[in-house]
């Protein structure tokens, strides 16, 4: 099997009334999401979609939305999820670039989507296909009058999707991937993470199906294997809870802030979660040693695993294994190479650097993608001598682990002195009494650069400045240490729709 379209008949054959999708409403089985994905892509190639064509979409997590993105595959199309969460002039801007002859609309995102209607509207050019336009062509029989897949030749290296970056340090652009590297990456996963082996799995989706997180690593990963993907709209805890109770899962991906708010609803002692949960997958942000052992206290059948990874790089590049995971010399790394995977630590000329010296993250694999979509000069910037340059700088030990230390763009330059947000937030992390830090640089005359820092405390705690100073003034040279600390509620504190934060709105907000 080489493309998802390959996929698709391989679990129509194999796992006919195996679960696929699971949501707290209904149900449906393999052979059934097969059949509505040929139906869609037999819509679309109706309407004149052909290899390469651009096909939007607006919608949640849902069955549809899944059955979109497997239609979309087998027409020869390019899905393209938008963030519901946009302004109007980001979704007016995102339509302009990837210019959708179609966009699907989901019926059941509609109050999600509202604001994002009019700019639909305004392009009289671009076809919008609602849910319930297909369901009515299904109860006519329009779109089932053969009930294959349609005949169209679709390679691996042809696009699959088009992903828009978190835009946590900038402008959105659009990611293409091809069926060939979204399937590496699910390989990836399968062999290093064990996600979705043995058809057996059952792995929930709690972050948004617009990104690759949720798309490629877990959807995918999971159809790869025949296996079931269980869909909530958004990370809401009743309804995990419920979930856990009533059929279960066995595997999920969530950022430490998640895990952090599930420890502290005391969720992860549920008996059925604890009986069935197999893997827990965390990354895109900071994870420290007190709360790695917190979950493992709370989930002792579970592997937990720590990961690297980024859209352009297809998207997973390292993993922590659960042998590592609670070693106290590796707090802080990211782990190694998946197996299809290459990773080097460059200098700016491109020259590869020897252990414990701190350069550019730079990936190679068959996971990559294609390129940013109609951005040809950064594409050129980003793919540069065989290697993807990812922005992010790290260093490596004598032993192959990988540590992250910054975003190129959130290394702040103090006094002369190079400053690693990424190393001052984790240090705070270990405090007793902060949940949440994220650390940035504002600028400064005295020192280019001012270190400054906001907290979340922990649930009835209270945290000041002298005291969090003093906690680093151990631990960190002096210029290290933010000049400033603002402590402020979990609700406040800016994300993308990940759960990442976003540094530079906390810039924006600096009047403190």
């Amino acid at each position: 099997m080489r493309t998802v379209v390959d996929l698709i008949r391989a679990n129509h054959r194999r796992r006919p009334g195996a679960d696929a999708l699971v949501t707290i409403e209904r149900t449906i089985t393999h052979g059934e999401l097969s059949e509505r994905a040929w139906a869609i892509a037999r819509l679309l190639v109706g309407l004149g979609v052909e290899r390469g064509t651009v096909v939007g979409h607006l919608g949640g997590n849902s069955l549809f939305t899944a059955a979109a993105f497997l239609g979309t595959a087998a027409a020869g199309g390019v899905f393209t999820p938008y963030n519901w969460r946009w302004s109007a002039a980001e979704f007016s801007a995102a339509i302009d670039e990837t210019g959708p002859d179609i966009v699907f609309f989901e019926d059941g995102a509609k109050d999600e989507v509202s604001a994002l209607g009019p700019v639909l509207s305004a392009r009289p050019g671009v076809r919008i296909i609602t849910e319930d336009m297909i369901s009515r062509a299904f109860d006519r029989g329009d779109a089932t009058s053969d009930n294959g897949p349609p005949h169209v030749p679709v390679d691996p290296q042809d696009p699959l999707c088009i992903l828009f970056t978190g835009g946590t340090t900038g402008t959105s652009k659009g990611v293409v991937l091809s069926h060939g590297a979204a399937m590496a990456n699910a390989v990836n996963e399968t062999i290093d993470c064990g996600i979705g082996a043995a058809g057996c799995g059952r792995g929930l989706i709690v972050t948004p199906m617009f990104h690759s997180a949720a798309l490629i690593c877990w959807f995918l990963t999971h159809y790869v294997t025949g296996s079931a993907s269980v869909m909530l709209r958004k990370f809401d805890l009743d309804k995990i809870r419920h979930v856990a109770r009533h059929g279960g899962f066995t595997d999920f991906f969530m950022v430490p802030s998640m895990l952090r708010t599930l420890l502290a609803d005391g969720l992860l002692e549920e008996p059925g979660l604890r009986r069935n949960l197999r893997a827990v997958c965390t990354g895109a942000g900071v994870m420290r040693l007190p709360d790695k052992v917190a979950v493992s206290e709370a989930l002792p059948r579970a592997d937990v695993y720590v990961r690297y990874g980024l859209t352009e790089a297809g998207p997973m590049v390292t993993r922590l294994k659960p042998d590592d995971f609670l070693r106290p010399e590796l707090d802080g790394s990211i782990g190694q190479e998946y197996l299809f995977t290459e990773v080097q630590i460059q200098d700016e000329a491109g020259v590869e650097l020897p252990p414990h010296r701190i350069g550019e993250i730079c990936v190679r694999g068959p996971a990559l993608m294609t390129g940013y979509y109609r951005r040809p000069a950064e594409t050129a910037q980003a793919l540069r001598g065989g290697w993807l340059h990812t922005g992010d700088l790290g260093e490596r030990d004598n032993y192959g682990y990988i540590y992250f230390r910054d975003r190129s763009k959130d290394m702040i330059k103090s006094g002369g002195e190079n400053v690693y947000s990424a190393e001052v937030e984790e240090l705070l992390l270990t405090h007793p009494a902060i949940r949440e830090a994220a650390v940035f640089g504002v600028p400064s005359e005295a020192w280019d650069e001012e270190v400054r820092a906001v907290i979340v405390p922990r649930s009835g705690q209270r945290v000041d400045h002298d005291q969090v100073v003093a906690f680093l003034r151990g631990h960190l040279a002096g210029y290290k240490i933010p000049k400033r600390i603002k402590t402020i509620s979990e609700a406040d504190l800016p994300r993308n729709p990940i759960g990442k934060i976003l540094k530079r709105e906390l810039r924006a907000q600096t009047r403190w």
